[in-house]
């Protein structure tokens, strides 16, 4: 089997080397490993179109993991990927924009190459289906965390409520008026 990133050099038409491969081109849901291609329409949730160029060299989407092999997304045309930036167990990973005219690949040495037609995308990890195994200690400082993130947002929501007042009150004209917190 051979792989676009093992034939490819700064000048090659990966266009014409993937042709040449013959690696299909899909413009639905795919997978390839642990990285699920998701079309827009069947994505849950809205994101925002991608605006970062895909580079030459490629982008690492997912790298591998204890010595594994990373899934590299190639391009040729205008093809946008943005990193989704979150929780570090979300498992979307990017947005994903391939203009018409242009194609993407995913390239992986265990899995080949899968093409991927103009269309908007969401790309995900696949989700283990395993059940997660929680050590006490693990619980409470989930909870912990959760609480913290709480009071932040009602620190953060009375700061804005505040601002508001406070803006309220210089629209107004009053200028000797203080708040006080409850």
């Amino acid at each position: 089997m051979k792989l676009l990133s093992s034939v490819r050099t700064d000048d090659a038409d990966l266009a014409r080397l993937a042709a040449e491969l013959d690696i299909p081109t899909i413009d639905g849901l795919q997978h390839q490993g642990d990285v699920s291609v998701v079309p827009a329409s069947m994505a849950s949730e809205d994101h925002r179109p991608p605006v970062t160029p895909v580079p030459a060299a490629g982008i690492a989407v997912v790298r591998g993991e204890a010595g594994g092999h990373t899934h590299l997304l190639l391009a040729s045309g205008d093809v946008r990927y943005d990193v989704r930036e979150g929780a570090a167990d979300d498992l979307t990973l990017g947005s994903l924009e391939v203009a018409d005219g242009a194609i993407a690949w995913l390239d992986h040495p265990e899995h080949g190459n899968t093409g991927i037609a103009p269309g908007r995308y969401v790309l995900r990890r696949k989700r283990e289906m395993a059940p997660r195994v929680l050590t006490p200690d693990t619980v409470r400082k989930l909870e912990r965390a959760r609480k913290q993130a709480r009071k932040q947002a009602a620190l953060d929501q009375a700061a804005r409520e505040r601002a508001e007042l406070e803006r309220a009150a210089r629209e107004q004209g009053w200028t000797n008026v203080r708040f006080v917190a409850d």
